[in-house]
């Protein structure tokens, strides 16, 4: 399997030292993300429905003109936070 993208040549940044101990920054991880993993979980969610039936769980007594996100949104706002850790 091929890359996506081309490689690049290595990258490292040294910053000065900082209480004796050096400090560097690479660019060498690849293609990585930590937060790729909620991309998969919307979309599972969105299939199954599992944030919408919960929400519709729950009686929404805000004021609707006043209401920007439904309670099936902050739920799931709230549900892949927690997932995401």
């Amino acid at each position: 399997m091929s890359p996506s993208h081309p490689r690049t040549p290595r990258q490292v940044i040294n910053f000065s030292k900082q209480k004796g101990k050096e400090i560097i920054a690479n660019f060498d991880g690849g293609l990585i993300t930590s937060d790729a993993g909620i991309v998969w979980i919307a979309e599972l969610d969105k299939k199954l429905g599992i944030t919408e039936k919960f929400g519709n769980c729950f009686q929404d007594h805000r004021h609707q003109s006043y209401v920007d996100h439904s309670v099936h949104e902050l739920l799931a706002q709230r549900l892949y936070g927690i997932i995401l850790g």
